[in-house]
Parts: structure tokens; sequence; C-alpha cells
């Protein structure tokens, strides 16, 4: 079945409350790990990768991918079940844009971290997908 392209206002309003509510919720996620999780200690440029934001967004890729393979796959990119898991949850729970500001500010500091953080910010959503789709769907 192809695609919706247009959605009509009433579809449309419930598509963008359905992110928001499904962003809103990864957000918060996202916020508690940050604020309440591990802490790499130290003065060493090791100590200045952010490695809770790399964890959680190779997280995110994995679990995006499993989902679009699984239980989602095949669906309608507008369906309500993709928008607020994908688009929603997961858009919120991942944050590249985070990544780039403590990069920027790794990089200021040490390059050698900040090349460190850009790869691995890569490889890791690289990894995660790939895993993801090596694993058998149950």
């Amino acid at each position: 079945m192809p695609p919706h392209l247009s959605l009509r206002p009433r579809e449309f309003a419930y598509a963008i409350g359905t992110v928001l509510v499904g962003g809103a919720l990864g957000t918060l996620v996202r916020y508690v790990i940050l604020t309440y999780g591990p802490v790499a200690h130290g003065s060493g440029w090791l100590a200045q990768v952010p490695w809770s934001l790399l964890v959680i967004n190779a997280i995110g890729v994995y679990v995006a991918v499993r989902w679009l393979r699984g239980p989602l796959h095949g669906r309608d990119p507008n369906d309500p079940r993709r928008l607020f898991a994908v688009t929603g949850l997961l858009g919120g729970f991942t944050s590249y844009s985070s990544l780039v500001v403590a990069w920027n500010d790794v990089t200021q500091r040490n390059v050698a971290a900040g090349i460190v953080v850009a790869v691995l910010s890569i490889i890791s959503g690289v990894v995660a997908a790939e895993l993801a789709l090596r694993r058998r769907h149950r």
C-alpha cells in the first residue's frame, strides 16, 4: 500500500499531537538518564567524551531499526503508532544536536577527544543499525 502523501486537517493535527506526546516522553527519558545516570570523572580526555549521549543515540538507532523491521514494518509513515514510537519517542530520546554541542565543547578543550567523539558517534550508529538488522525477529 503506498503511503499517504497528504493528510486531512484533522488527521494532520492528530499526527502532530502523537509526535509531540512521543517526543515529550522520549526527551524526558533522555533528561533523566543524563541527569541521574553515570558521569565520567577525571581530568583526562576520556572524561570529556559524552559517553551517555553516545550510548543513548546508539540505543535509539538500534530500537528504531528493530521496530521498523518488526512491528512497524510496512506501516504507512503517517501511521500513528509509527509517528509516536519512531518520530516522537525515539526522536526525543536520541539527541544528535546535543551530541554536536557536546562534541564542540570537547573539541575546544581537546582536538583528539573531539575526533574520538565524532568517529564513535558514526561507528556506534552504524554498528547499532547493523546489529538490529542481523537480529532475527521473533
